[in-house]
């Protein structure tokens, strides 16, 4: 047996027992969702937030917490988070908060979510069952390494006032201590490269790693961009990495800071650097010949990724950079908590229903008592409200999931977009759904039957405010000019948008070529406090500011 083999069958075996409770749970969601919902009251009770709650220790049933509780979000939160900061204890749950993780804030700075251990047991939950179904269903999996990004790229770890400590430790933090020592010894890529102080020395180590590995079997990524931006450093760099394998040195690019080189040469301290010279070989000859970076791993036999919603945009550019590799789409794993887990066989990712309680909003009818799990129909699409043993009570996690079907009698559901992703200059009340619906239909007839590989819309105030539609495309500009013109149209046939045109408060939407869109719109995200490991592609991104930032960029 190969030796990579061996912790991933002992793996497989630990997981075992979790998988099976999951698979049994699926039969009767009902059920397993009333277990979850006792153990979050029981893990709230005695807390600041249940003396809030009038009648919360009579609380027993599900309609009794429904019409007690009121929904929250993420802004109804900060005064207890800044408690929590400051060090207070016992403020959303009995539990000590472990750690703050930051949410992947899709539009701006990310906001802390408290993690207890109540809530990583929730997470393990559903994470277990995952990864057996992957190691279990794909053997070629348990044939060698595994890369997985988990934590954020040059994550800067940091304490709050009260001591709580914010960010990860490590890449396996989510899973249970039992599964981390199996877990640190299929990671292709050390924990300890998230910890460099910038996203470009983080992909030349973790490249540098990927490289070495030449049994390499399973990528796994959030965004597909992400992939192709990783694979793109392989081009831009490769000489250099060739030439550090061939030596066993590691030389990632500096930003010419001194605090940064300082932080770099700390965190370059703890891993080790021996010479490959094969390796620095077979990608001198990749790069030479032009060939995919398939060539360089021939065991690679899975990719894991979004494949929903915006992101099925860039799948295709990083999919064909590994041809005849298999694609598994990923579930819905908010920082919050999970909403669901892929299964192969399943015609979408399953709702994770042992994990927390879930409650689903027709959006249509957003005043009724939200649906539970069982009650849910297929073809519907639902807001989610999340309750964790984090401390999150009926927290509505601005995510759209749609029903696809079911496995046994728990519902399968697609992400398929953000629900309170609305951009308002002057009344105009433009949602990311509707900007994301007429950007497929209107920019395939215009760029010879697809979507430019970068295209998004984004406010501007000045000189008057109106929308700017980037696109990264060679076509003649009078052909992106024939584009916003037709997305225009399309947003006039809303009644707010085509009011606000009528009344001269907002200017017609513009077209602007951008070049490398998807790595300048990065390291403006990262700017803006997002972690670079999940930062999300959207069709309408609600933030000002993009026309100098691509202006610059490209300068």
């Amino acid at each position: 047996m190969i030796p990579s083999a061996l912790p991933l069958e002992g793996l497989r075996a630990v997981l075992a027992p979790s998988a099976l409770r999951f698979h049994r749970a699926l039969r009767n969601p009902e059920a397993a969702q009333a277990v979850c919902l006792e153990r979050v009251l029981r893990s709230v009770r005695g807390s600041q937030q249940a003396e809030r709650i009038a009648g919360f220790r009579h609380l027993r049933s599900t309609r009794d917490f429904q019409d007690a509780v009121p929904w929250v979000t993420p802004d109804a939160l900060v005064p207890d988070l800044e408690r929590i900061a400051a060090g207070a204890s016992r403020v959303l749950t009995r539990e000590s908060v472990l750690r703050f993780e930051l949410s992947g804030g899709s539009s701006g700075a990310s906001k802390r979510v408290p993690v207890t251990r109540g809530l990583l047991d929730e997470f393990q939950r559903a994470l277990s069952p995952m990864l057996f179904e992957i190691l279990h269903r794909r053997p070629s999996v348990r044939m060698g390494p595994s890369y997985w990004s988990i934590s954020p790229l040059a994550r800067k770890q940091e304490r709050t006032a009260g001591g709580i400590p914010v960010g990860s430790a490590d890449d396996s933090a989510y899973f249970s201590r039992t599964l981390r020592p199996l877990l640190s010894r299929i990671f292709a890529v050390p924990g300890d490269v998230g910890a460099l102080p910038d996203v470009e020395s983080c992909r030349y180590v973790t490249l540098w790693h990927l490289v070495a590995c030449e049994d390499l079997t399973l990528i796994s990524v959030w965004n597909p961009s992400f992939l192709s931006l990783l694979m793109a450093a392989l081009e831009r760099h490769g000489d250099r990495l060739a030439e550090d394998l061939r030596r066993g040195v590691c030389r990632p690019p500096t930003s010419g800071a001194g605090q940064d080189d300082a932080a770099l040469r700390q965190v370059m301290s703890r891993m080790c650097f021996s010479p490959r010279p094969e390796r620095a070989s077979r990608l001198r000859d990749l790069l030479r010949s032009g060939g995919s970076a398939r060539e360089l791993w021939p065991r690679l036999s899975l990719l894991s990724m979004w494949t929903d919603a915006q992101a099925a945009h860039a799948l295709p550019a990083a999919c064909q950079r590994f041809p005849d590799v298999e694609v598994q789409g990923k579930g819905l794993l908010a920082t919050e908590g999970v909403v669901t887990v892929p299964l192969f066989d399943a015609p979408a990712p399953v709702l994770a229903v042992r994990s927390h309680f879930y409650e689903f909003i027709d959006p249509e009818q957003p005043t009724l008592r939200p649906r539970l799990a069982h009650e849910l129909e297929q073809g519907r699409t639902y807001g989610v409200l999340l309750t964790t043993s984090g401390g999150l009570l009926r927290y509505r996690l601005g995510d759209l999931v749609r029903v696809e079907g079911f496995r046994q009698a728990t519902p399968c559901l697609r992400f398929v977009g953000r629900a309170d992703a609305v951009c308002d200059l002057v009344g105009e009340k433009l949602s990311a759904t509707r900007v994301g619906a007429v950007l497929d239909a209107i920019l395939p007839e215009h760029f010879g039957g697809a979507r430019p590989r970068f295209a998004m819309l984004a406010p501007e105030w000045a000189p008057t405010p109106s929308y700017v539609l980037f696109l990264e495309t060679q076509a003649p500009l009078a052909r992106l000019s024939a584009a916003a013109e037709a997305v225009e149209r399309a947003f006039c046939e809303g009644h707010h948008y085509r009011y606000a045109r009528e009344l001269g408060q907002l200017g017609a939407v513009r077209a602007v070529r951008v070049v490398e869109g998807v790595r300048h719109y990065e390291s403006r995200c990262v700017a803006l406090g997002q972690r670079a490991g999940d930062i999300k592609p959207v069709d309408l991104h609600r933030l000002p500011g993009w026309s100098d930032h691509f202006s610059g960029a490209a300068a």
